[in-house]
Formats: structure tokens, C-alpha cells, sequence
């Protein structure tokens, strides 16, 4: 267990009194669960003080009860944060934890009076929210200091949870955590590099095992892709039983949905279709995987069978009414309608968030778990689809009216073949 202290500037020297506090960390699928003071905009982490002839990890426990209504297992403590301001010492135990069940809320006449209720909000958004704890440095003592001391508490332990030889290269390092995109991995962006920790698929299922050794091929692409493509630099590389993490070198410029770039088109499609006929240009007899019609599909039916296909994300028309009953369906359908074929270096999913543009011109592509030799209008399909949603406003708060999706298909000096395009859509809901 790691011990931080966090001296106040208005600590005595001494101390005469002490109080310890016992908090949990409860994190799932990139969400945090968290205690949020409605009256007061106010945001902690679940926990509370120790009572008489009560031990920390019962206490962390009654605590997350009365305030959140479920129940948790807690681990051993994994940081305590020791707080001195005037003549006290505040003992902060913190423990990693995950839900059990539920149970019914017991709050206090403080807590009812403020509007305490629970909510689980995205890692990277709190991470933000408790950065600003400088911005209440003397309007605001106690959430300043609680702020602080929640934001050291949280980058210590998610630091503390990566193999060792990741820990070393980042330490000391500011980061915070990037929820654009819809990998579902955990991302780390630091000043100069990149770190990604994504969930191997099951490991007791004996089924998962081509996809699992799939996972692997990135690194051997992005090694392979080296002098090749603006690509990001393997940095390391470490697995355990749970996650991969590949740290690698951050990618300069901005993401092609940055609103300059949306607002500019003429600018950025242009880019777009550069940047896809330089991956066409890649000699493939080389490439370290195949992404080929039926490898996907294989991993498609695998998800499909395990549960994993998210539907309420799906275009609207896809599934219910005039669309398939279900992924099953789907699944059939695409097997039995597979179009026909142009091998080239595909992305994989190149949409508009893994496509990085500095001083108009491609500086970069990211996020290549997928890349390796497949099909050409594979990647076609997905970069007119995030230009339509990037701009139409389904992918973002705004609509930016100027975009013509079809521009893409003007720069590349092609005729959009809709049967191909539409297939491959189709076969992204899958994943």
C-alpha cells in the first residue's frame, strides 16, 4: 500500500486530533461510481468517517450502503492519502471495489439537505471535473482540498494497476483519460506518449483463442507499418491475464471531427482520401495479419454468440421494423451476401477520430486493431458513414451543413458502389 501526504498551507507544524475516512473506487466499463451533492454541483468519491470498534473495510463498506444503495466487495487498501491542515491529520484508506448487489440508502440530515444521490459518471469526465481544484483556491477551502486530494487519489490508482515495466516508463508523467471513441478500451494520453489498455477477450473460452492471438497482431502491424505510415511508435508492450497495454508514441495534430476541420471541409476531405490511398499503396505481401471478408465475419459470429453486440447502437433502420429481427439475422444474412473482394492494406475503422491532420496535411493514424490486408471499400464504408454522422450531428452536439459526404467519393476519382458500402455498414454493427 502507497502513503501520500498532502501538507495544507495552513497546517500547524503539529497535530492534536485525527479522523479516518474510508472511500472505494468502483469502476466499470470506463464509468466510476460517485457521490453527487445536487445542491451544491459537488462531486466525491463514496466513503466515509470510521466509527468506534469498526474496521476500515467494514466501514468502506456501510458507508457505499448508505450512500449509493449497493453492496460492494472491497479489496485490500490500495493508497492512503494522510491530509494536514491546521492542528489535524485526516486519514484517507482507499479501496478498489466492485458491486454486489443493492440495498436500501441511509443518508444523513447533512446529506438529504445537500441532495446526495449516486451517479456513474465516465472516468476521463471526473478525472476533468477534480483537475479544477486550483480554480477554488481561496473561494472555496474544503472542495479544493477534497478535489485535489480526489484527483491524486484516482491517477495513483490507476497508475498503480499497470505492469511494472509500464509504470516506469510513464512515472512522474501527467495524463489524462481520452473516452472519444467507441473501442471501450481505457486510454492514457500523456504529454509525449499514448497508453492502451484494452480487455482481452475471454480467456476461459476456449473460442476466443484466434481472437485473442488477433489481439497480438497489432503490435507486429504497427512494427511492420514502421517508415511505412505516419503510424504511432511501439513504446512496450505487456499483457496479463486481464488486459493488454501497448504504450506507444503520441501522433501530433488533431483528430479529422476537430470543429476547424469540420468547419472546413474542402480542407479536410481531401486529407481523408489521401490518407486512404496511401494505405492502398502499401505493398500487402508482407502485412503480419489478414483482415480478410471471413476472418471478420468469424469474429462477428463470435460476438453474436457471446453476447456481445451492442444493438442499441446500431443505425435506426437496422434492426425492428423493416430491418433484421435480430444479430442472429444479421449474422445469416451477411454470410450469405458476402460481396465481392479487393484486397489492399486496410485500417480497419477508419473514421474520422483515428485520422490525426497537422498543418493540413495527414500527420498520423491511430487506433490499428484491425489493420492489416482486407478489403478496400471496408474502409470506404466506415469513412463515408463518420462523415455523415460527424456531420449530421448524430456523433456530436452539432450539425455542420456544409459536409457532402459524397465528397469523399469525388476525391478518390470513384463511383460509390451503395451495394458494398451498405454491406460493410451492416457488418460494423456487429462489432
Amino acid at each position: 500500500m502507497k502513503i501520500l501526504d498532502i501538507i495544507g498551507d495552513n497546517y500547524f507544524g503539529n497535530w492534536t486530533s485525527t479522523r479516518t475516512g474510508c472511500r472505494a473506487v468502483i469502476i466499470k466499463d470506463g464509468q466510476i461510481l460517485m457521490s453527487y451533492e445536487t445542491k451544491n454541483d459537488q462531486w466525491m468519491i463514496p466513503g466515509g468517517g470510521l466509527e468506534e470498534n469498526e474496521s476500515d473495510e467494514e466501514c468502506v463498506i456501510r458507508e457505499v450502503a448508505e450512500e449509493c444503495g449497493v453492496v460492494i466487495r472491497a479489496s485490500s487498501c490500495v493508497l492512503e492519502i494522510d491530509e494536514y491542515y491546521e492542528d489535524c491529520k485526516w486519514l484517507n484508506i482507499y479501496f478498489l471495489a466492485e458491486v454486489t448487489g443493492e440495498t436500501e440508502r441511509h443518508l444523513t440530515n447533512q446529506e438529504i439537505e445537500a441532495g446526495m444521490e449516486p451517479r456513474w459518471m465516465p472516468l476521463g469526465e471526473i478525472l476533468q471535473i477534480f483537475s479544477t481544484h486550483q480554480e477554488y483556491d481561496g473561494k472555496d477551502e474544503m472542495r479544493r482540498g477534497m478535489y485535489y486530494r480526489e484527483y491524486t487519489a484516482l491517477r495513483e490508482i490507476l497508475l498503480s494497476e499497470l505492469p511494472e515495466a509500464i509504470r516506469e516508463k510513464v512515472s512522474g508523467k501527467d495524463f489524462r483519460i481520452d473516452d472519444l471513441g467507441k473501442s471501450g478500451s481505457r486510454i492514457f494520453l500523456f504529454d509525449d506518449c499514448v497508453l492502451k489498455c484494452e480487455k482481452i477477450l475471454d480467456p476461459a473460452a476456449e473460442e476466443a483463442e484466434p481472437f485473442r492471438e488477433d489481439q497480438d497482431q497489432t503490435v507486429e502491424v504497427m512494427r511492420y507499418l514502421k517508415g511505412k505510415l505516419p503510424v504511432p511508435e511501439v513504446l512496450a508492450y505487456e499483457k496479463d491475464e486481464t488486459y493488454r497495454y501497448l504504450l506507444m508514441s503520441r501522433i501530433p495534430g488533431n483528430v479529422a471531427c476537430d470543429p476547424y476541420y469540420m468547419e472546413h471541409p474542402k480542407e479536410m476531405i481531401p486529407i481523408l482520401a489521401d490518407a486512404l490511398k496511401l494505405l492502398w499503396s502499401i505493398d500487402i505481401s508482407g502485412c503480419p495479419r489478414k483482415a480478410d471478408l471471413d476472418t471478420i465475419l468469424s469474429e462477428a459470429e463470435y460476438r453474436v454468440k457471446n453476447d456481445l453486440v451492442d444493438l442499441s447502437d446500431a443505425e435506426p433502420e437496422t434492426f425492428g421494423e423493416g430491418g433484421f429481427k435480430d444479430a442472429e439475422e444479421l449474422l445469416s444474412w451477411l454470410k450469405e451476401n458476402k460481396p465481392s473482394y479487393e484486397p489492399v492494406l486496410s485500417h480497419g475503422d477508419f473514421c474520422l477520430p483515428n485520422i490525426f491532420i497537422r498543418n493540413g496535411k495527414l500527420s498520423g493514424l491511430i487506433d490499428l486493431g484491425n489493420t492489416g490486408t482486407g478489403d478496400k471499400w471496408m474502409d470506404i464504408a466506415l469513412c463515408y458513414r463518420s462523415l455523415k454522422h460527424n456531420a449530421d450531428g448524430r456523433w456530436g452536439s452539432k450539425v455542420y451543413s456544409d459536409i457532402r459526404p459524397e465528397m469523399l467519393f469525388e476525391e478518390l476519382g470513384i463511383e460509390p458502389d451503395w451495394d458494398r458500402i451498405n454491406y460493410y455498414i451492416l457488418l460494423d454493427e456487429l462489432f
